[in-house]
C-alpha cells in the first residue's frame, strides 16, 4: 500500500508491534474508540474530501479462479419477515442443504438486488444496508455437506452470483479447531465466514471505519440469520476464534483484510466423516485492485490487530463468557407496556428486496404497535458465543400512542421507559450530525454500550462483539421496518453529544449505531 494524502503508510502490527498489542491490552480500544469520535467540532475541522477518482471496486474478483453460476430462479422465503427476524432456529429441521438453499440465504445476506445512478454516480445495491453503499463486507463458505456443491472453501460474488472455489476438501474442522473446537462449526453443514476489506469504508470514514465494518457485519448478519431460519437450519454466531488461522484458511493478511465472524450453518447430527487437509497453506491467489491507490490508516490496523486472539487460552477466556449487565435504575410508574402487534407484515423475501434506505422522511406517525414490533423482534440477543452488550435508547418524535420525548426500551418485558418528556425533533437531527433525518423520523434508534465493561469481561475483543451485536439488531430493525411498509436508515453521532443527552441513565454508555424509523416521502426517496 501507498502513503495517502494524511501520510498514513501501511503498518506492520504483527512485526515489532505484536509483542505489544494484545487482547488485554484495553488502552489500545480506548484510544481508538476517543481518536475516531464525532463532535461539533472535530467534523467541521476535518479536512478529509472524497476522491472520487479513487474510489473502490465494491467487489473482490478473482481473475484466474473460474466461478460455478448459481441457479437464478429462485423462489424467496415467504415466511413473514417479523417471524423470521424474531427467532433464530435453534433446532435444526433436519432437511438436506441443497445448491438452491445455500444460493438463497447467500442471497438474501449479500446478493445484488438492483443498479441505480445517484447523482451521477453508479450504485449497486445489496441485500443487506450498507454505511455509504461502500460494501466492505467478504462473504465465503466452507461447504462439507451440501447436495450439489463439492465439499470446499468457497468465496461469494454477488457480482455475478457466482461461487468461486478457493480450496478443495472439508475445512470445518479447521475452522471448528481456529475456534477452539467449537462443536456447532464441527457438526454445522457449512460454515460462513465473513470479513471486512478495510479500505472500501475507509476511503470516506478513514479510521473510524473499523466500526462501520462491523456495523456492516452486523446488518449483513441479520439477514443470513433470518434467512437460515426461513429454510429451517439452524445459526450459531462465533466471534471467538484465532484470526491467524481463519486468515490464512481465506487468503488474507489481517491488515488490509481482517476476518469479523464465522456462523454455523445448520447441524449435521455428527462429526464430519472427512479427515481435515493434513496442511493449511496460505492461498496465493491474485485479485483485482479496488483503486489505483490504496490509503491504510494505522489507528484502525492497530485496533484491529490488537483485538486478535491467539491461542486456545484466549479463545477460551472470549467465548461464552457471561457479563452481568446492570440496567438503568428508572420509575416504574413512567413504564408504558408494549402493545401486541397487530399485522405480521410481508414475507422476508419480498421484504428483502424492497428494503433499502429512506433518503427523506414525511414526518408523519407510526402506529406504537408497530415500533414495539419492530423492537421486539430486532432487540433479541441471537444464539452467539458472546453475551448481549447492548441497551436500546430511542427519541420518539411522532409515535401514536407514546407521548412525543426520550426514551429507554426494556427488551426484557418491551416496555418503553420514559427519561425525558418533550419534542427533541431539534435534538434528535442534531445529534446525528445535523443530518434532517433524525428531526424528519417518527422514532431514532440508539444502540448504547458500557464500553468499558466489555472490555473489562472480553478484551479489546468485546469492542469487536458489542458494534457487531449493534449492527446486527440495527439490520433486523430494518427488515422488521420494511416488513410493516415503513421506512429506515442508519446514521452516525455526536458521540459524547449523544450520551450526554440520554443521561443520566446513559452515563458511562458509549452510542454505537443509530437507525431513524418513519415513513418515506415517497417511494423517490427510497435509496
Amino acid at each position: 500500500m501507498s502513503r495517502g494524502a494524511e501520510g498514513a503508510a501501511r503498518v506492520d502490527i504483527r512485526g515489532q508491534e505484536q509483542a505489544i498489542l494484545g487482547n488485554r491490552e484495553i488502552e489500545v480500544a480506548r484510544t481508538y474508540h476517543a481518536l475516531t469520535k464525532h463532535s461539533y467540532a472535530s467534523v467541521r475541522s476535518s479536512a478529509h474530501y472524497l476522491d472520487w477518482q479513487n474510489r473502490p471496486f465494491p467487489y473482490k474478483l478473482y481473475p484466474e479462479v473460474a466461478g460455478l453460476a448459481l441457479p437464478r430462479d429462485l423462489s424467496l422465503a415467504r415466511l413473514p419477515a417479523l417471524e423470521a427476524v424474531a427467532a433464530d432456529a435453534e433446532a435444526d429441521s433436519g432437511g438436506a442443504l441443497t445448491l438452491e438453499a445455500l444460493t438463497r440465504i447467500l442471497f438474501c445476506a449479500d446478493g445484488l438486488t438492483r443498479r441505480r445512478r445517484v447523482g451521477g454516480e453508479d450504485y449497486h445495491f445489496r441485500a443487506a444496508p450498507s454505511a455509504g453503499a461502500l460494501y466492505p463486507i467478504e462473504v465465503y463458505v466452507a461447504v462439507g455437506e451440501a447436495q450439489g456443491l463439492e465439499p470446499g472453501l468457497y468465496h461469494f460474488s454477488p457480482a455475478d452470483l457466482r461461487l468461486r472455489g478457493l480450496r478443495r476438501g472439508d475445512w470445518r474442522s479447521v475452522i471448528a479447531h481456529a475456534a477452539g473446537g467449537r462443536r456447532s462449526l464441527r457438526r454445522s453443514r457449512a460454515i460462513v465466514l465473513l470479513s471486512a476489506i478495510f479500505w472500501r469504508s475507509a476511503w470516506k470514514y478513514r479510521a473510524r471505519a473499523y466500526r462501520y465494518c462491523l456495523w456492516d457485519a452486523g446488518t449483513m448478519l441479520a439477514n443470513l440469520l433470518a434467512s437460515a431460519t426461513a429454510e429451517g437450519f439452524s445459526t450459531e454466531l462465533v466471534s471467538a476464534f484465532s484470526d491467524s488461522e481463519i486468515e490464512t484458511l481465506l487468503g488474507i493478511d489481517g491488515e488490509r483484510e481482517g476476518a469479523m465472524c464465522l456462523v454455523a450453518l445448520g447441524d449435521s447430527g455428527a462429526e464430519p466423516i472427512s479427515p481435515a487437509p493434513s496442511e493449511l497453506t496460505r492461498l496465493a491467489l491474485d485479485t483485482i485492485p479496488l483503486s489505483a491507490e490504496e490509503v491504510s490508516f494505522p489507528d484502525l490496523v492497530r485496533m484491529h490487530q490488537a483485538s486478535r486472539l491467539i491461542g486456545g487460552e484466549e479463545i477460551a477466556a472470549a467465548a461464552d463468557r457471561a457479563i452481568a449487565t446492570p440496567h438503568p435504575e428508572l420509575s416504574a410508574a413512567s413504564a408504558l407496556a408494549a402493545p401486541a402487534a397487530t399485522r405480521a407484515g410481508s414475507g422476508l423475501g419480498e421484504t428483502i428486496l424492497r428494503r433499502g434506505s429512506t433518503r427523506v422522511f414525511a414526518r408523519e406517525p407510526m402506529a406504537l404497535a408497530d415500533l414495539a414490533a419492530i423492537l421486539g423482534a430486532s432487540s433479541r440477543h441471537p444464539r452467539a458465543d458472546f453475551p448481549a452488550l447492548s441497551e436500546t435508547y430511542l427519541i420518539a418524535n411522532a409515535i401514536d400512542g407514546l407521548s412525543p420525548g426520550a426514551y429507554y426500551h426494556r427488551r426484557a418485558t418491551g416496555e418503553f421507559v420514559l427519561l425525558k418528556p418533550g419534542n427533541f425533533r431539534g435534538e434528535a437531527g442534531y445529534l446525528c450530525l445535523e443530518q434532517p433525518l433524525g428531526a424528519d423520523c417518527s422514532a431514532l434508534l440508539c444502540y448504547m454500550a458500557d464500553l468499558e465493561r466489555a472490555l473489562d469481561a472480553l478484551g479489546n475483543r468485546g469492542y469487536r462483539d458489542a458494534h457487531l451485536e449493534a449492527g446486527l439488531h440495527g439490520g433486523r430493525a430494518y427488515l422488521a421496518a420494511y416488513a410493516l411498509g415503513h421506512g429506515a436508515t442508519g446514521l452516525t453521532f455526536y458521540d459524547d453529544d449523544t450520551t450526554e443527552f440520554f443521561s443520566p441513565p446513559a452515563t458511562g454508555l458509549s452510542p454505537l449505531l443509530m437507525v431513524a424509523l418513519g415513513v418515506p416521502r415517497s417511494r423517490a426517496d427510497e435509496g
